[in-house]
């Protein structure tokens, strides 16, 4: 079975849903709504010729999407991608496969054809998720940690006199001296030296950031990377249409 042409990919996060459309192997656009019930708007016209869904959503959620998906398209070929053992040449590090987020699992496929050589993927957003996988394909396993965003909300929730507004939150030189400089920027440290100290055991490998605040983050530290803000998509792109020529 060939691969289809009109590729649509609908990447449900925590918070929003990323839906990217492919002609082949160029995107054409990347669009995101707050709700599958606005997916059919967003289309702009493009016909899909089959959908791949990801999602790190509940189980119950994920199924719910996957049917509206099914409804709106009810004769254009949909797969709900599940991290596997082994796809696409990859495999999974985890002893339970099916424990590692399909995102993270993604990710990592995505990489590992856009990259020759092994790979670091970075990507920072609710969490900063760092995984590594090796030029033969193996992923060698990852971390995930609190994003920025996540780590001032635990300071603000779980304390009573740690507290600011954004009007706050100025740069400064130095040591931080007020509350709002001292949260944010001592998140940011904290995730800086998270990334640096991989980057000590993986430095000879290519480092690929997509999305969030990995660019920035790495940037700082004067890190190599490559930005591919779709990789996620790339690397769903070839899980899906594996699955279909194996008629999954």
């Amino acid at each position: 079975m060939s691969d289809a042409d009109n590729i649509l990919i609908v990447d449900a996060g925590n918070t929003h849903i990323k839906l990217t459309a492919f002609k082949g192997d160029n995107v054409l656009w990347v669009k995101r709504c707050q709700d599958d019930s606005v997916v059919n708007s967003t289309m702009g016209g493009f016909v899909p010729q089959a959908i791949y869904l990801a999602s790190v959503r509940s189980e119950v959620q994920s199924i719910a999407l996957h049917t509206e998906l099914q409804t709106l398209f009810p004769h254009v070929k949909s797969l709900r991608l599940m991290t596997q053992a082994m796809a696409c040449g990859v495999h999974n590090a985890y002893v339970e496969p099916a424990r590692l987020g399909v995102d993270r699992w993604l990710g990592v496929i995505g990489a590992h054809h856009c990259i020759q050589g092994g790979a670091v993927v970075v990507d920072a957003g609710t969490a900063i998720k760092v995984d590594v996988v090796n030029d033969a394909g193996v992923h060698l396993g990852g971390y995930i940690v609190p994003g920025l965003s996540m780590m001032e909300s635990a300071l603000l929730s779980n304390t009573a006199r740690i507290r600011y507004d954004d009007t706050e939150v100025v740069s400064g030189h130095g040591l931080p001296d007020s509350t709002a400089r001292a949260v944010t920027e001592g998140c940011y440290e904290m995730a800086l030296g998270f990334l640096e100290r991989v980057y000590r055991q993986y430095s000879d490998f290519t480092w690929v950031v997509t999305g969030g605040d990995g660019q920035s983050l790495l940037e700082h530290l004067g890190i190599p990377a490559l930005c591919e803000p779709h990789l996620i998509a790339i690397g769903a792109k070839w899980m899906g249409n594996e699955c279909m020529r194996e008629g999954q």
